[in-house]
């Protein structure tokens, strides 16, 4: 990293390929900050088909992306649970559809 790279101001447009080395010394790619933005969890700006990151949008993207510690996490459920869940569920869609009349055709025989 030279001297210039400190001076990056927090809002300074900066390839994808030099935010990579700069900001995350290599430990991620281009593609994987693409990806991330996919997910929604960093913004690019896109001038000229060139894509480009600010220091503030690393910044953003890594506290969106750290892991919290199990204690904040919804407790795990069971199979079993998962499964009851999902039969109520499709109990109450069951309920709220309208119910179709079938309607009896006769058939001319003979």
């Amino acid at each position: 990293m030279n001297d210039r790279d400190e001076e990056i101001g927090d809002d300074e447009l900066v390839p994808l390929a030099k935010a990579c080395k700069i900001f995350l010394h290599g430990h991620l790619t281009k593609s994987s900050l693409r990806t991330e933005s996919r997910k929604g969890t960093l913004e690019i700006i896109r001038i000229a088909n060139k894509d480009f990151v600010t220091r503030n949008g690393i910044r953003r993207m890594i506290e969106k992306c750290t892991v919290r510690n199990a204690a904040q996490a919804p407790p795990p459920i069971t199979a079993k649970e998962a499964l009851r869940l999902k039969l109520d569920q499709r109990k109450k869609t069951e309920r709220q559809q309208p119910v179709r009349s079938k309607r009896l055709t006769s058939s001319a025989d003979g």
